[in-house]
């Protein structure tokens, strides 16, 4: 739904000489549709994908790197979905083993960004934690322990624990209501 999001991350990512390759047959993840009620159309999704994303893996891919949070949440569970599907279940593993969530990579490349970027004082930030990266995936406080090792200082919100109901679809369905400052 931003895919500047992804053109900066491989900006970022180019700056710290690590190269980014685009699987141009790849599709929403499918957590859209399968949070919907329409599975088979998320798992049709996450079988386009896996296809699209296979030959790369075949060439020695490391890593697959997903921008958002709740899009990470589906692939990473991508394998649990299709164990059982005679033709996808050994490539869903893998591709789930392969998944990252940009805030698993980043934070391991902070001392890298810390000499590209500095650590002196910068404007802070209000941060809210997706619900989906700290409940589902269980990553918690790196982006922002990143953000503070680059100088920028974090408050989070009230209530950052609590889940914003999106699962990639609040939003959608409800875009006045998501759309509305919280003050």
């Amino acid at each position: 739904m931003l895919p500047n999001i992804n053109s900066v991350t491989a900006r970022v990512l180019d700056a710290l000489k690590i190269q980014l390759i685009s699987a141009p047959n790849a599709t929403c993840c499918g957590a859209l549709r399968y949070h919907l009620n329409d599975q088979d159309g998320g798992l049709s999704n996450a079988k386009q994908n896996i296809d699209a994303w296979w030959p790369l893996v075949e060439q020695g891919v490391g890593v697959i790197v997903m921008t958002a949070s709740s899009c990470g949440v589906m692939v990473k569970d991508y394998g649990h979905l299709l164990a059982n599907d005679p033709i996808y279940a050994h490539k869903a593993k893998k591709i789930s083993e392969l998944t990252k969530d940009i805030a698993e990579i980043l934070p391991t490349l902070q001392s890298k960004l810390v000499d590209l970027i500095g650590a002196d004082q910068k404007p802070g930030v209000v941060c809210h934690p997706p619900c989906t990266l700290q409940h589902s995936q269980q990553i918690l406080g790196k982006v922002e322990g990143l953000l503070i090792s680059l100088g920028i200082s974090v408050r989070l919100c009230n209530d950052n624990h609590l889940c914003c109901g999106s699962a990639g679809t609040y939003s959608v369905t409800q875009p006045e209501l998501s759309e509305r400052s919280f003050v």
